[in-house]
């Protein structure tokens, strides 16, 4: 059996001044290996939930925070966003303001070599490989696509070669080509570089396509986590919270007798 890289036992969290928790006892298992869509409606907690998983809730993002977050095993209590950053590579919807130094190769190095790594440019200069973006080093940050700051974003989360890679909406700012190139290489990444990979994600074509396991929020909550085809299977459910599932699965709901 595959072993937990992550896990997250009844987690509760209420933002400074909020009225009510974001989190409320939230209990999840990531496997090792897996790829893992989470998804629901607007307000639901996904963001606030991913945070966790890296420390910058409580850490970072004060307020009430109840419960226990395990990485491989340890807690996670005591352990700074500097500590468990090494192991989880986080890219945010707002990729460009992860973008720091003023070219590419100087970005991707910029963790690594603050962490005092020897290795900081064979470091960085793998994570461009990895993301396609060889070659590209001595190029400006403003002379990038914003498909191309995106991969950048990402090959500055893989320099530090983590286990686990969290994306909040791969695809929310990119075209579809490098919509279809980012997940690609997230592919990549989980079969032949055995990351555990995490997308914030509501475009189900994508989801159905690449990942193995769905977590649905709901009003803070986990509502459930099941395999993907019988988490997109769900159609009543997901409409009812205002996800739309693959159109041929929608329309094989609605021939249904």
């Amino acid at each position: 059996m595959r072993k937990p890289v992550l896990e997250l036992k009844e987690v509760t969290f209420t933002y400074p001044g909020a009225e009510q928790p974001v989190l409320r006892e939230v209990s999840l298992k990531l496997q090792e290996g897996d790829f893992i869509a989470v998804m629901g409606s607007n307000g639901s907690g996904k963001s606030t939930l991913c945070k966790c998983f890296n420390g910058l809730i409580p850490h970072y993002y004060t307020g009430d925070f109840e419960g226990e977050v395990l990485l491989r095993g340890e807690s996670a209590t005591g352990k700074s966003v500097s500590q468990l950053s090494r192991h989880m590579g986080y890219v945010y919807q707002d990729f460009e303001n992860q973008l720091v130094r003023p070219t590419v190769l100087d970005d991707v190095c910029f963790t690594p070599l603050n962490y005092g790594l020897a290795d900081y440019r064979e470091r960085g200069e793998r994570a461009l490989a990895l993301t396609g973006l060889s070659g590209m080093g001595s190029e400006f940050i403003w002379q990038l696509s914003g498909g191309q700051k995106h991969l950048l974003a990402l090959a500055g989360a893989l320099a530090m070669d983590p286990d686990i890679l969290v994306i909040d909406e791969p695809v929310a700012q990119l075209d579809p080509q490098h919509a279809r190139q980012i997940y690609d290489i997230l592919r990549r990444l989980n079969e032949q570089h055995g990351k555990t990979i995490v997308v914030i994600e509501h475009h189900a074509e994508f989801i159905a396509e690449y990942c193995h396991s769905v977590v649905l929020m709901d009003g803070g909550r986990l509502r459930w986590h099941k395999p993907v085809r019988e988490a997109l299977s769900s159609v009543e459910e997901l409409l009812a919270l205002g996800i739309y599932p693959p159109d041929v699965t929608r329309a094989a709901w609605m021939l249904q007798p």
